[in-house]
């Protein structure tokens, strides 16, 4: 078993050359790229067992290599907090493309509660995705003195969609070795080069993972409903946030979308109100006046998600969202 610890960004502008310079111009980058194709099949029971249980398996292809690879949730941590993820992971060589992947070929607690026999009989496969992948590996050390191997992952990914395909690009820093420190160090010199207008990148936290995302441009999942919100603290507001962005971007019905939009709204609105301090809603309070003035909910829906994501990839807030995950001990937890 391996852990995977990765903190993933959505791109909103940029390309793999942009992300390969930085880290040249930086003195993190070691080695060559590499450009991969991906073709990453998912399945579950019609009835999503696996999902329920929390358990993630996918087929990947990768030149004529074909790999099964199960991921679960990391203990009491739900496996994501922001744009960090944390996920026990599990894979094994495949001879080729399986009907459907054997998962005897994996610990036996990983299913432990469920009927293994019915749900191997009855998986099927749910979506797909297509992604070519630059890869390659950066390392340094922290101010802390502590070394470190990341991997960036500049993902171009075309989701398989219930009304068509959807295209995404994603970058990704996972951390081979070190702490976690080192994600946080990393991806401040990465915002920071953005902020300097050094690079033409915009990155905003992703909050969601690829099979997640798959299942919801395949009308398998919602994207979230509204839930009671706790601004009383930096956690709660980022909560929050992150459940409006994924029904503000990712719902494909305009009507709930559009309720999103309000949602987000009365957000803005109750954070001008929260009394409280601290940077990040410092932070948030300006950006989201700034949002506000520009007249949002009068303009058609495509406009406010462009002017969302706006607000969404100022660094400033990119990294403090950021630093809440890895510093608040989820991680230190669970290393």
């Amino acid at each position: 078993m391996a852990r995977e610890t990765e903190v993933k960004f959505m791109v909103e502008s940029g390309n793999p050359g942009d992300v390969i310079d930085w880290a040249e111009h930086a003195g993190l980058l070691r080695g060559r790229a590499a450009q991969l194709r991906l073709d990453n099949y998912y399945y579950d029971t019609s009835d999503f067992r696996l999902r329920e249980a929390g358990i993630a398996l996918r087929v990947r292809c990768s030149d004529d290599r074909w790999e099964a690879t199960v991921k679960t949730r990391a203990g009491s941590f739900d496996g994501k907090a922001g744009g960090v993820h944390v996920h026990p992971e599990y894979t094994v060589s495949l001879p080729g493309q399986p009907e459907r992947p054997d998962i005897s070929l994996f610990p036996e607690e990983i299913f432990r509660g469920l009927p293994c026999a019915e749900v191997q009989e009855e998986l099927i496969r749910i979506m797909s995705q297509r992604c070519v992948r630059t890869l390659f590996n950066i390392s340094g050390t922290t101010p802390l003195h502590e070394d470190f191997v990341i991997e960036v992952s500049f993902d171009e990914v075309v989701y398989q969609g219930k009304n068509g395909d959807i295209p995404g690009r994603e970058l990704e820093l996972e951390l081979k070795e070190g702490g976690p420190g080192a994600l946080l160090y990393v991806s401040a010199i990465l915002l920071e080069a953005e902020k300097a207008r050094e690079m033409p990148l915009k990155l905003r936290t992703g909050a969601v993972s690829k099979m997640e995302r798959a299942a919801i441009y395949a009308g398998l999942a919602a994207p979230g409903s509204p839930v009671p919100e706790d601004l009383s603290s930096d956690r709660g507001i980022c909560q929050a946030l992150s459940g409006l962005e994924r029904r503000c971007f990712l719902e494909s019905d305009s009507v709930r979308a559009a309720q999103a939009f309000k949602d987000l709204e009365k957000f803005f609105r109750a954070l001008s109100e929260n009394p409280a301090k601290s940077p990040l809603l410092n932070n948030l309070r300006i950006l989201g006046s700034a949002y506000y003035d520009g007249r949002l909910p009068d303009l058609q829906l495509a406009e406010r998600q462009t002017a969302l994501k706006l607000l969404l990839t100022a660094p400033d807030l990119v990294l403090a969202r950021l630093r809440l995950d890895l510093e608040n001990g989820n991680l230190n937890s669970i290393r």
